[in-house]
């Protein structure tokens, strides 16, 4: 079975759509050298996406606007509360968020919230850390 690059990616990307979502797909020929250059273009500019530190004030502006679009978990009466988010480390960058009851945080909201500081702030290739913590 031929396949092109776009149906190849497309393939790949719904295969890995839950766990390498950020990952770029480079098409490559270490045989004909064909695409060989773009590998370490491609690894430097990642690298420096793992260095970006956003300051606090816009990760809690973005998570904002992202709560206002979409409510948070509840779990019967009880509302997660978002007090705020940090960006607490690089080399992967890692979001603390500080809530009211961390077990009230569903797999599928968490993800919303990385997609969202991904649309925000790129990280493209590199993987993000979101770690909630309770108040208290």
């Amino acid at each position: 079975m031929d396949l092109n690059k776009d149906e190849c990616s497309l393939f790949i990307r719904n295969k890995l759509k839950f766990c390498l979502s950020y990952a770029p797909i480079l098409f490559i020929s270490a045989e004909l050298g064909h695409g060989v250059d773009k590998i370490i273009k491609q690894a430097t500019r990642i690298y420096q996406e793992r260095l970006k530190r956003i300051p606090t004030a816009e990760v809690n502006s973005v998570i904002r606007k992202a709560l206002a679009e979409h409510s948070p978990p509840r779990k019967g009466d009880r509302l997660m509360k978002f007090l705020y988010v940090t960006q607490a480390e690089i080399k992967p960058p890692t979001f603390v968020f500080f809530v009211n009851d961390a077990r009230l945080m569903h797999f599928s909201y968490q993800r919303f919230l990385e997609n969202k500081l991904r649309q925000a702030f790129g990280f493209e290739g590199t993987p993000l850390r979101l770690i909630f913590k309770s108040r208290g």
